[in-house]
Parts: structure tokens; C-alpha cells; sequence
């Protein structure tokens, strides 16, 4: 059978996703207990209109204002976990920046403005098109609404794998006053002021204004304070919201945000180096031998080296154990700023709304150093043509013809140079701006919901990025490959075998695309919104554009800047049916379509000149799902089990480009994957007093087809590696499950809350395969176990107002996991980053 799972396995998965949500029943939207002490609705607008997340025939998780605020969700990388099937992991170089998972669907590792994301961010309508640019510590975050599965129809391109909606609340009609302040370990503090002076001249308004800060949660022992330490953050951000009816049917909003955040990345470690082992041509179920990435000799090389700090050579060391202590010689300063300007105008005609929807965003990341080889400052050999010779025997230098014999008598006592340059550092400066503009119109009958609309997006961005690097030439094989006869005798005579190639790179380009789309979307209740059947159809077509000037890649600017255009679209359609037994349980069946928009390549000296694009990913999801809410609802449990046919799937595939130590990248389209799996989330009211709610997740993920060239020849043969390739950033099984407890204290509505959460996350790979990564499999993360826990009391009166005492911690066992790996291919090294140890704090809240 060409499908992954037969009709029998499905069935399986389906029942033992009922059984697994009745053991750990799960939701990631904290419901509080109404009076009858059962759940509330949850309405969520992931359909473009306010409805019942029980009755909107798609995978939808909802994260409310009460679970956001204790469990401090300051943007999309702390949702990691939180919904099944979602991982998201940590930036490299940036502070701001993450990589996102939905349903084994992963947006790029890298950070190059050549490639989309493949899971859609949004925050209050706006699509955000670098994840790095959401900027949401000032905001008052209203919900989190996590969609799986793709939403082309509705949300548009790059939404393949699905989308996160970050919406923020309404300025308020009355005045309100609210204050938080908190102090934790590794010396954070924060504090959170926000201000609605209630209407004025029929203007509702909202000010805001948030810092936080902590020092580094690793010690750089070259490092001048804590707060230059590695994972370091100062943030300061303020907020201004305005809102106004207009004519009693419609209503003006406008929110201007602005953040800014310097810090320190957290710490690369390094945990592999290698020796220079030839790697043979690796032959995949009998195809032609592919040519696999020789590694360059590290561990000699970093042997016989001088380490110039106290006590940085014994950590120099590859060790795949955390380390509490590093030295980081290269390590400086990242910030990454953001504003932003929304407008949202909406009007209710009567048998129609109208909603435009207006955004302006900008986002400057600038890292002025990071230390990407993990170790303090070495001295080693240098390698150069003009020196290779020196400290030879006089005697062998005699049979050099090109050696005038004058020169002989100093080239021969002429030591060899050294350098202090590292492994690989950079720096990098990236700014980017984007503007979208939506409208839509929408309405309903007794028997019809329907929406239609418009989108157009620009973006721009550009980088700079020199990169510094030390790869490490075995200069015997010179000898020996170039010298005859007379090879023998200069590898014994060889003053300094292992030498460094220090190779000053530069990544410079800029780019821009635009984006224009029509959708529509309808619902058809055939017995009316009463009746048990609905019908759902929905159509978008994408006209996406793209260029990219290529001002260098490499060691060496080209005369002419390398340039790319193109173009591509696509139609995109969604298909649902919702069958409902009864008010509590409805099932649905859903097929869809999603589509990623193509691009260039920035990092990549293969291509020169005309810059050749890499195609649009297409993907084609059938879903299954059931939602209900039983014993006079105090469980609510809805799962979903989904087939995902992916093709031309473009994968970003680490190179070392021509020139020597040049760290880069290449997208290529390679082929088709299968993914299938299933969801489950619910949440059980015990009493009045005690919940448990949590998630799971499993997605198989089957390569069908991936295509790679046997060498970097041209016309080499194309050999299916499919059988061997791994899917990079996603956990095979996710999985939450928190237990609750609310005790009243006063009839005032003074409570005692306490929550106790575990997150798991199986093993993560970071690339591929091994041949262009050697260290790919040593570099599989750490599974993730995390405790956290949160104690309040909450509505504590205060002579008018309400206060809040809230302990929190995170990470509460202390475990020291791998989380992500980087494998510097021919360069011969790979090492990665780990989580962030135990944080815990206390946080002191009013409002008015």
C-alpha cells in the first residue's frame, strides 16, 4: 500500500488516542469553573469569526490570558510543548529568533531572508514574516490560538504546517490600573505597567511599558560581569492602543508597539571534533558511492595548540556534558529591535462586515560577535604558501627550483607563523521591514456563514554577515601529493604538520518579495445552525514574487553582483465536513491543501551570476477528528488523526563552499515525504477544586523520495537517499500534562491556585543526513523533561483593587539538555546549545 497506515492502523491510533486522553486527559486552554463547576466555552477566531473552539472542525488549541501570565509566555519560543505536535526551539545568533515545528513540519534553521517560514505567525491579524520580529513582552496578550494542519485558504501562503495567532485584548471603556513586578535567580527582575484611562472623547486608549532583564545562565569566564554572560537579556518595550466606535455598528483600532532587547545568545558549546579520517563514498541501497564531506583534522591540531587564558584549555575539551563554566573569547553583544504599526477598521452593514486590516513592522538585528567554536583564545600554526617551506632542512629546500639559493639560508631557520584566529566567529547585521494590507467581507444567514477577501504583503530585508574562520590543512598531503620523490623526506623534516587556513568570509545580499492572494471561504448548515451536518469549502490564490541581489558570498565580492527573480503561485482549497451527534459530541473530516513559497539561496557560491530559485513546497493533509465534552461537562477531550503528503520539499543542507573554511548553506528541493499521526487534548473537572489538563502527540515521518547528487560534479548522477535521511527540529512524541488545584479563601473571590506541569518532548535531529554533517547523529538532542510549577493568590483585596503573590518555576529538576546541535561540516568541529537551567522567581501583581 502507497499510504503509510492501513484502515486497521488508523483505527488503532484512534482508539488508543481515546484511551491516552482518558488516562491523561488534556487542553492547552486553561478553563475556569462556571457555577454548575464544569468548563466554559472557549471561542477562539480561527475561522475568521468568533465561535466555539468545540465547534470549528479543525485541530485548534487556545492558551488563555490567566495561563499566559503565570506561565510568563512572552512569545512563541515559550509555547514549546504547550500543544501537541508543536516544538519550538532556540535562534543561534539572535535573541529574538526560533525555529517552529507543527506536526513534523519545520520552519527554516537558518535565519537567511531567502527562505519563508512554514508555520504562519500572526499578532492581532498581522502575518509576521520573520519569526524574530514578533515583539510581544508589552503586549496584553488576550489568547494564543495554535492551528495544525495547514491553512492555506484562510491564512495563505507559508502556513504549511500550520499557524500560531497571538491576540492581544481591547483597550477598556473603564479605567484600569495594573502593575506586576518580579524578582527571580541568575539576577532577574522585571516589572509591567499598563494604563487604561477609561473613554475620553469616545477614544478607548491603552499605555503600556515593560523591562526585564537577567544575567547569563553560563559562566564566560572572559567575560567582564553576570551580565555579559552568556543568555544574558535587557529588554525594554512600551505599547500604545487606541480604540473608538464608529457609528454604533463599527469600530477603529490602532496599536503602536516598540521593543528592543540586548543581550547575549546563549552559549555554543563545543562537543565533537574530528581527526581527518577519510570518509569513503557512501553507497545507499546499492546506487552509485555518494561523495561524503571530508572533515579536516581538529582534534591534532587543537592538541598541540597554546591556550593564552588560565583555564580555558581544559575546557576546551569536546564534551557533550553541560558545562556550567565556559570560555568564549569571541562573545559580544546581539540586539534586536522591533516596532510596529497596526490598524484594524471594521464595520457591520447589516447583511455584510467589513474588516480591513493594515500592518507596518521593521525589526533590525544586529549581533556585533558570536562565538560559534566554543573555546577561548588559541594559538596555532598558519598556514600560507609564502611560508610553507620554512624551517625546512636546507638541504631538501636546494632541490626546490622556484627557492633562489640567497634565500634558502633564511627561508630554513624562518619559523613557522602563528595566528590567534578561532574555529569560526561572526557578526551580523540584519534589518528587515514588511507591510500587508487585508480586507474582508464576510456575513451569515440561518444557513450560511461566508467569507471573501484580499491580501497583499511586502517585505524587504538585507544582511551583512562576515564570517571568520580556521580550517585546519594536514599539510603533509601536500607534501606528499605535489612533491614526488621528495614528499617522504618533507613530511619528516615537517616543522608543523597541522596548519590553519584563516579565511575572512562575507555574506552580503539583499532581497524582497510581495505576496497577493483572493480567497474565499463558506459554511453550509443543511439543516440549519441547529441541525447536525455542516459543509465547508474554501479557495485562495497566491501570486508570490521574489528578488535577491547577491552582493557577495565568500572570500571574494564577484564584479558583478549576482542577481534573482521569480515568481510563483498557486491555488490552495480546504474541505470540511462537521457532523454533530449532540450539543457535546461532533466529529469532522478534513482535506486541505498548503503551499510555501519558493526563494534563493543568500549563503551559496555554487551559484554564480543568474541565481537560479528553488520551487514552492506543496503539501495535501486528510484529517479525522472528534470533539466532546461528557459527564455533564466536566471532561472535554477532542482528538485528531491526519495524513500529510508533502512534495518538493525544499531542505537546507549545510556545504563549505570553494573557498577554503567558508561555513554556508544550500536550499535545494530534494522530493516527498509522508507524515501521519495523531492528537489528543482535553481537559477533566474533578470538583470545584481540582483539574488536570495536558496534551499528546505522535507524527510519523516517512522520506518517500530525496534526491541528492552523488558529487559536486556537474551532470553527477542523482541518487535517492530517502532511506537515510532524518527529520530535523521535530520530536516524534510531544507530550503536557499539569495538574490543577483553586481553593477559595474569601467570599471576596480571593483564591489559592497551584499548578504543577510536566513537558516531554522526544529526541530532536538537527540536520538531514551524515553526509554533508558527519556529526549528525551525535548531535541528536536531549529528550525533554521539564517540571514546572506555579503557586498564587490571586484577588487579594486592596482597598479598591485586587493583588496578586505568584511563585513560579521552571525547569524545577535542574536538567541539563542538549537542545540543538550545529555541524560545521568540513571545518571538522560541531558542538550546539543547551536549555536553560532551573530559573524560579516571585512576582508581585495589583490592579485597579
Amino acid at each position: 500500500m502507497k499510504v503509510a497506515y492501513s484502515q486497521r492502523s488508523v483505527a488503532r491510533l484512534m482508539l488508543g488516542a481515546s484511551l491516552l486522553a482518558v488516562a491523561t486527559p488534556a487542553m492547552a486552554q486553561e478553563a475556569e469553573d462556571n457555577q454548575a463547576g464544569g468548563l466554559d466555552d472557549i471561542v477562539v477566531t480561527a475561522q475568521k469569526r468568533e465561535q466555539n473552539l468545540q465547534e470549528v472542525p479543525i485541530a485548534i488549541s487556545a492558551i488563555g490570558a490567566e495561563k499566559i501570565e503565570k506561565l510568563n509566555v512572552r512569545d512563541s519560543r515559550d509555547l514549546s510543548g504547550l500543544a501537541p505536535n508543536v516544538t519550538i526551539v532556540q535562534s543561534t545568533t539572535s535573541t529574538s529568533a526560533a525555529v517552529i515545528s507543527m506536526r513534523g513540519i519545520s520552519s527554516p534553521a537558518s535565519e537567511s531572508f531567502g527562505l519563508d517560514q512554514a508555520n504562519a505567525l500572526y499578532v492581532d491579524g498581522i502575518y509576521i514574516a520573520r519569526s524574530g520580529a514578533s515583539a510581544l513582552d508589552v503586549s496584553d496578550i488576550e489568547r494564543v490560538e495554535v492551528l495544525r494542519g495547514p491553512q492555506g485558504t484562510l491564512f495563505g501562503r507559508n502556513s504549511i504546517g500550520g499557524a500560531i495567532a497571538f491576540i492581544s485584548r481591547d483597550p477598556s471603556k473603564d479605567f484600569r490600573l495594573s502593575a506586576r513586578a518580579g524578582f527571580g535567580n541568575y539576577g532577574a527582575w522585571n516589572a509591567k505597567v499598563s494604563l487604561d484611562p477609561g473613554e475620553i472623547l469616545g477614544i478607548s486608549t491603552t499605555f503600556s511599558y515593560v523591562h526585564s532583564q537577567r544575567n547569563g545562565v553560563v559562566d564566560n569566564l572572559l567575560a567582564a560581569d553576570d551580565k555579559d554572560d552568556p543568555g544574558a537579556r535587557r529588554t525594554d518595550a512600551v505599547r500604545f492602543a487606541a480604540k473608538f466606535d464608529i457609528g454604533g455598528t463599527g469600530s477603529f483600532r490602532y496599536i503602536f508597539d516598540w521593543s528592543k532587547t540586548r543581550g547575549r545568545p546563549n552559549a555554543f558549546q563545543l562537543t565533537n571534533v574530528a581527526d581527518g579520517t577519510a570518509r569513503p563514498p557512501l553507497v545507499v541501497n546499492g546506487q552509485p558511492g555518494i561523495t561524503q564531506t571530508q572533515q579536516a583534522p581538529v582534534q591534532q591540531y587543537l592538541a598541540l595548540a597554546t591556550f593564552l587564558e588560565p583555564g580555558c584549555a581544559a575546557l576546551a575539551a569536546p564534551t557533550r556534558t553541560f558545562r556550567e563554566t565556559i570560555c568564549l573569547n569571541m562573545d559580544r553583544e546581539a540586539s534586536d529591535e522591533m516596532q510596529g504599526h497596526n490598524i484594524q477598521v471594521q464595520n457591520d452593514f447589516g447583511p455584510f462586515k467589513v474588516k480591513i486590516t493594515g500592518g507596518y513592522r521593521k525589526w533590525d538585528s544586529i549581533s556585533t560577535g558570536s562565538d560559534l567554536d566554543g573555546m577561548g583564545t588559541f594559538r596555532g600554526p598558519l598556514f600560507s604558501n609564502a611560508t610553507l617551506f620554512n624551517g625546512m632542512p636546507a638541504a631538501l629546500l636546494a632541490f626546490i627550483p622556484t627557492i633562489p639559493p640567497a634565500a634558502i639560508p633564511f627561508i630554513s631557520t624562518a619559523p613557522v607563523p602563528t595566528t590567534t584566529q578561532g574555529l569560526f566567529d561572526t557578526n551580523n547585521v540584519r534589518r528587515h521591514k514588511q507591510y500587508s494590507e487585508e480586507i474582508e467581507f464576510s456575513g451569515d444567514t440561518d444557513k450560511l456563514d461566508w467569507v471573501v477577501g484580499a491580501f497583499h504583503f511586502f517585505e524587504k530585508g538585507d544582511e551583512n554577515n562576515p564570517q571568520n574562520s580556521g580550517f585546519i590543512l594536514d599539510t603533509n598531503t601536500v607534501f606528499l601529493g605535489n612533491f614526488g620523490a621528495l614528499g617522504p623526506s618533507f613530511v619528516a623534516a615537517n616543522p608543523a604538520r597541522y596548519r590553519m587556513v584563516v579565511t575572512n568570509g562575507l555574506l552580503r545580499y539583499v532581497t524582497s518579495a510581495e505576496s497577493t492572494a483572493v480567497y474565499g471561504q463558506a459554511t453550509w448548515y443543511v439543516d440549519g445552525r441547529d441541525g447536525k451536518l455542516s459543509l465547508t469549502g474554501g479557495l485562495r490564490h497566491t501570486w508570490d514574487s521574489r528578488k535577491m541581489t547577491r552582493y557577495q558570498s565568500g572570500a571574494t565580492a564577484p564584479a558583478v553582483p549576482d542577481q534573482g527573480q521569480a515568481s510563483f503561485k498557486r491555488l490552495t482549497w480546504n474541505a470540511m465536513l462537521r457532523y454533530a451527534f449532540s450539543d457535546d459530541v461532533s466529529t469532522y473530516l478534513r482535506a486541505a491543501s498548503g503551499y510555501r513559497s519558493g526563494g534563493f539561496n543568500a549563503p551559496d557560491t555554487a551559484q554564480a551570476g543568474v541565481l537560479t530559485p528553488f520551487r514552492p513546497e506543496k503539501l495535501v493533509s486528510y484529517e479525522f477528528g472528534v470533539k466532546s465534552e461528557l459527564f455533564d461537562r466536566h471532561l472535554r477531550l477532542n482528538f485528531a488523526v491526519y495524513h500529510n503528503k508533502f512534495e518538493d520539499l525544499a531542505a537546507n543542507i549545510p556545504v563549505v563552499t570553494a573557498t577554503p573554511g567558508v561555513f554556508g548553506s544550500r536550499i535545494v528541493n530534494v522530493g516527498k515525504v509522508d507524515y501521519t499521526g495523531f492528537e489528543v487534548e482535553g481537559q477533566l473537572v474533578l470538583n470545584d477544586y481540582f483539574s488536570i489538563d495536558g496534551s499528546f502527540g505522535y507524527v510519523d515521518v516517512k522520506p518517500k523520495e530525496f534526491l541528492v547528487p552523488t558529487s559536486g560534479a556537474v551532470g553527477a548522477p542523482i541518487v535517492d537517499i530517502a532511506s537515510i535521511t532524518r527529520t530535523g527540529y521535530t520530536s516524534k512524541y510531544t507530550g503536557n500534562i499539569a495538574a490543577n488545584l483553586r481553593v477559595p479563601l474569601a467570599d471576596n473571590g480571593m483564591t489559592f491556585n497551584a499548578r504543577v506541569g510536566y513537558t516531554y518532548e522526544s529526541p530532536k535531529y538537527s540536520f538531514a543526513n551524515s553526509i554533508s554533517t558527519p556529526f549528525n547523529e551525535q548531535l541528536l538532542s536531549d529528550p525533554k523533561h521539564q517540571l514546572d510549577a506555579q503557586i498564587s493568590i490571586d484577588k487579594i483585596p486592596l482597598g479598591g483593587g485586587e493583588g496578586q503573590l505568584l511563585f513560579w518555576g521552571k525547569n524545577l529538576t535542574n536538567r541539563h539538555e542538549f537542545a540543538r546541535g550545529i555541524d560545521f561540516g568540513a571545518l571538522g568541529y560541531a558542538g550546539g546549545f543547551f536549555a536553560d537551567p532551573r530559573t524560579y522567581g516571585v512576582t508581585l501583581g495589583i490592579k485597579f
